[in-house]
């Protein structure tokens, strides 16, 4: 009896350690929990191949804009986020990553300034502006956009310590307040101008400014240096690259400034791969600096 109750422990231990080494390998056989990775790829059209079958982009760029678009001249490059930008969408052209688009030459520059880099582009010279181009809706009317890489504010610049009495800019401007009957320099054929009228308006700042239009911002900061103008008038951004320790950016901040890459509409399926690269950095963190 005792043997016959020792055997009946022993088959009921036996099958309780069956049972859980089935247990633990039914567990172990699960398959471990995924994230599928964002599909990024683009859809190659008639108007990507023809880019493909040229061998390289051609971008439309500024070389007077300190952190977006310039030409060092020391070193013969463009530097900027628009230049690494237009790098990004020609290694998603042509199946590369950043570093190999710049190592095999694929993008092709050509400068550009406010007053002729639509005439570039509708020319047919480059495929597509990276100028801080602002989306407006008057430009999309005629041209197509992508999603905004970089997001602004115009601003005004204006020297910290003026000349002599001589001078038209004999009192430190402190604000926006003060410009009435002062001149203000702003690029030709850009949005300032607009912008400014639109914002004191709205702001109830009666103010009557003289405006006078230049062709590069190099002239610009020239102007304000030689006292010719009492403001610069463009994007922060671009004021900051400008900016010397004899000039200071008025708080005043106004227009939303929205730049994105601009073409054509027969080449609008850049857009979309545009858009394919802006989505990918974001969803990588990858910072256009």
């Amino acid at each position: 009896m005792k043997r016959m109750g020792s055997a009946l422990l022993c088959v009921m231990l036996l099958a309780s350690l069956l049972l859980t080494g089935c247990s633990f390998s039914v567990d172990s056989r699960k398959e471990p929990e995924t994230t599928a990775e964002k599909n990024f790829d683009i859809g190659i059209t008639d108007q990507i191949q023809e880019i493909i079958d040229r061998g390289y982009l051609r971008v439309g760029c500024k070389t007077d804009v300190p952190g977006f678009g310039y030409y060092n001249r020391e070193t013969g490059t463009y530097e900027g986020l628009e230049i690494d930008l237009a790098y990004y969408v020609a290694a998603k052209i042509f199946g590369l990553d950043y570093t190999e688009a710049k190592e095999h030459d694929i993008v092709r520059f050509t400068a550009v300034t406010v007053k002729d880099r639509f005439d570039v582009l509708e020319a047919g010279t480059v495929d597509c502006l990276i100028a801080t181009v602002t989306i407006t809706d008057e430009r999309e009317e005629k041209y197509v956009f992508s999603d905004p890489y970089h997001v602004d504010s115009v601003g005004l610049m204006v020297l910290s310590e003026p000349g002599d009495e001589r001078s038209i800019s004999s009192k430190a401007i402190t604000s926006i307040t003060q410009l009435d009957g002062k001149i203000i320099g702003i690029p030709r054929n850009a949005t300032t101008r607009e912008a400014f009228i639109r914002y004191t308006e709205a702001n109830d700042i009666s103010v009557n400014p003289i405006f006078v239009e230049y062709n590069t911002y190099n002239a610009l900061y020239d102007a304000l240096k030689n006292e010719k103008i009492d403001a610069f008038a463009v994007d922060r951004s671009i004021l900051e690259g400008y900016r010397d320790s004899s000039m200071t950016i008025l708080p005043d901040r106004f227009a939303r400034q929205p730049y994105g890459v601009c073409v054509p509409e027969e080449k609008k399926d850049l857009i979309d791969v545009a858009n394919v690269v802006l989505e990918e950095l974001e969803y990588r963190g990858i910072a256009l600096e």
